[in-house]
């Protein structure tokens, strides 16, 4: 079980009809006159609390909402194997550490319409309460996967019809020149070292983001908020 807290993750763990006990403010159930028969209607159960007792539950950026939630569902290799190039696009997270970052991430994978997020098992963020509720409920329709080996993983999408795309400073095109037509996989490289050597390699395209101001780095989540707007397929 993991713990979720937060109106939006816990309304959107709902739409996902994930397994999980929830709880309720008791002042927010007089605030969101919908709360308790959704989940009614829904058959969760729910308990009503305290602000004293959600704090302690859930610390105290809950908003009134929390729950004890199933396991997200983690993919592995097997999934990438099956994974067409006509099913959707790839984000490729080489070393992302911090949960905060991790969050914020999802949140641009979900809007900018991308289906699949793949970080190696080693020297990457787990998925934890932080990173749900940074993600703000995104997470729900996010497939992860993580893996033993990236470049493996990309020699797998490689050859089911991806071209990959890397991101990084010396790159020579951007990323809204990308042919939007083509079935894209995205690296994003990670907060202090960004995309390892055999990536850049691995790479059909490096895309770099054009900076006139004194700081010549950006934050990780924000690179990805950036290349993934960019290559949004406009419905």
């Amino acid at each position: 079980m993991i713990k979720i807290y937060g109106k939006n993750c816990v309304y959107e763990a709902i739409r996902a009809k994930a397994q999980m006990e929830v709880f309720i403010e008791d002042n927010q159930t007089k605030k969101d006159k919908n709360i308790l028969s959704l989940l009614s209607d829904k058959g969760y159960k729910y308990e009503v609390l305290t602000k004293q007792k959600m704090d302690m539950k859930f610390g105290t950026s809950h908003q009134g909402y929390g729950a004890y939630r199933e396991d997200y569902k983690i993919y592995d290799e097997g999934f990438i194997k099956s994974f067409k190039k006509d099913q959707g696009r790839v984000l490729i997270l080489d070393g992302i550490q911090d949960p905060h970052n991790l969050g914020a991430i999802l949140r641009s994978v979900d809007a900018f319409g991308f289906d699949m997020v793949i970080l190696p098992k080693n020297r990457s963020v787990l998925v934890t309460e932080v990173a749900a509720h940074v993600s703000t409920g995104a997470i729900e329709y996010t497939k992860i996967v993580y893996v033993n080996s990236l470049n493996q993983a990309i020699t797998i999408l490689k050859e089911n019809g991806f071209w990959i795309c890397g991101t990084d400073a010396m790159g020579t095109i951007r990323s809204s020149e990308i042919d939007q037509s083509l079935s894209l996989a995205v690296i994003i490289g990670s907060e202090g070292f960004g995309m390892s050597k055999t990536l850049v390699k691995q790479s059909d395209y490096l895309i770099t983001i054009p900076m006139v101001g004194h700081v010549n780095s950006l934050n990780a989540s924000v690179s990805a908020g950036i290349v993934l707007h960019d290559l949004c397929l406009k419905k």
